[in-house]
């Protein structure tokens, strides 16, 4: 739908005023205004009318009066241009009190009155979402470098704002592709990236030292990146759950793949007050891939298996290394479907493909994050299971895994990050697997109880504690 890309510009590059939910067009038909009350009820406003003059009107944009031509006029609890002057009928309704902050941000769109309703509606929704994410940019903006990210933009800590991406999420089921791209336009031209050829890297990387002015100015607006990509992962989380309702073309994919992968890298030498902040924007893309993985999983697998394959034939050096375990961690929020049948073993085919780098991989971090990611993935399927699981791929991963890593769980340097991992193929095993090696490993975790981390080693023997309890109960 082309009127999603033309709003846009008018409402992020400031080349018409804005307004929303206020001045009405020429034509205030009936028509017109049930469109008006169908767009604010979905944006969670209460509407009301009010009697006003039959003489008066208010002209779009400029804000003057003259003679009126219908005496209907919609109010509704969305923000209003304070230029605009209107006369209003006696109410006992308090106004919100984001409305008291907002009157003078805010301002109205023109609706074209031969809109179709679900225009109307799209139109309203993104308008307004355009100028709240601008606010709030400009309030991190004005707050302090050190100030996580998350403490002004995490879900919950903005009613009005969440509704409102959750009003999104609702309306992408009917146009998920429209409003992907309208998304990706905003992106591109508050962070200034219409290049599809561009590759994130820190601002503040590219001074020298030496220049502390032009240093501090490009760590605000460092800031200012991650607080757009901060916005656009929480959009993105909601509207592409509903790709199994209304698939997207390929490219939209990619499109997403190819910007998320891109924060996953490493960037090296970096130091400074947004490092919190970047690692905060990693994480966030990580979960968009991991919503990702639930509808398009064969093209995050590909997609991540070129990039390790690249990574994997550099000589390797520190920068490869991070950049890897980088690359590890943009995995974390992927989990495995367990049904219908085809997806799972596709999801543990995946998982041997993992399991086979891992049992190559001789440097110890990767392999620690690696097994961490094992952990994050297989602990779901653990708490799903009720029943023994009789599918080959997952017996090949669990007999594939198990024995190096219990032989290197009892080496010190590595029995932190792989006791939970031992612990997590257990409880995904085969009955007759987990009753022929529980015993052993727990003999282990009771020699190492003596040790500092000892908490850790304690909830190792707890959770196999309740798997052979399942074990032995279940038929």
């Amino acid at each position: 739908m082309d009127f999603l890309k033309s709003l846009v510009p008018a409402v992020i590059s400031g080349e018409g005023p804005i307004e929303h939910g206020g001045a009405l067009p020429k034509d205030t038909g009936p028509r017109l205004l049930r469109m008006k009350r169908l767009g604010l009820l979905v944006m969670g406003h209460t509407i009301d009318e009010d009697p006003v003059d039959p003489m008066m009107e208010v002209d779009p944009g400029i804000g003057s009066s003259r003679p009126a031509r219908n005496g209907a006029r919609l109010k509704a609890s969305a923000p209003v241009s304070s230029s605009v002057s209107r006369r209003r009928a006696p109410t006992s309704v308090t106004p919100l009190s984001w409305e008291k902050h907002n009157i003078a941000a805010m301002s109205s769109i023109t609706i074209d009155p031969e809109l179709k309703p679900g225009e109307f509606v799209i139109k309203s929704l993104f308008a307004e979402f355009a100028v709240l994410a601008e606010k709030k940019i400009e309030m991190v903006m004005a707050e302090p470098l050190e100030k996580p990210l998350s403490r002004s933009l995490q879900r919950g800590e903005d009613a009005q704002f969440d509704q409102l991406i959750s009003s999104m999420s609702s309306i992408a089921e009917h146009c998920l592709p429209s409003l992907l791209r309208t998304l990706f336009d905003w992106y591109r031209r508050q962070s200034g990236t219409e290049d599809e050829s561009y590759e994130y890297r820190p601002r503040s990387s590219t001074k020298s030292k030496g220049d502390e002015q032009h240093r501090d100015k490009d760590y605000l607006l460092e800031r200012r990146d991650l607080a757009i990509d901060f916005i656009f992962c929480l959009v993105s989380v909601e509207v592409l759950k509903q790709i199994p309702l209304h698939p997207v073309p390929d490219v939209l994919v990619h499109e997403v793949l190819n910007l998320a992968f891109k924060h996953f890298k490493h960037k090296e030498g970096y130091c400074g007050p947004n490092t919190g902040n970047v690692h905060i924007i990693a994480d966030l893309y990580a979960e968009v891939i991991g919503v990702l993985t639930q509808s398009k999983f064969q093209a995050v697998r590909k997609k991540f298996i070129t990039e390790l394959k690249e990574l994997r034939q550099k000589e390797q050096s520190p920068y490869v290394v991070q950049s890897i375990i980088s690359l590890i961690m943009g995995m974390k929020f992927f989990r495995v479907k367990m049904y219908p049948v085809e997806d799972f073993e596709a999801s543990f085919q995946f998982m041997q493909e993992c399991a086979q780098y891992f049992l190559e991989v001789k440097d110890k971090d990767i392999k620690h994050a690696l097994a961490g990611l094992f952990v994050e993935i297989l602990i779901p399927v653990a708490a799903a299971v009720k029943n023994e699981v009789n599918v080959p791929c997952l017996k090949n991963f669990v007999e594939m895994l198990y024995q190096t890593t219990f032989d290197l769980s009892s080496r010190k340097k590595h029995s932190l990050a792989l006791y939970p991992l031992v612990t997590c193929l257990l409880c995904v095993s085969q009955k007759q697997f987990f009753l022929n090696n529980w015993h052993i490993f727990l003999q282990n975790c009771l020699s190492h109880l003596k040790m500092p981390s000892n908490n850790s080693i304690r909830k190792q023997i707890e959770t196999l504690q309740v798997s052979y309890l399942a074990s032995v109960t279940c038929p």
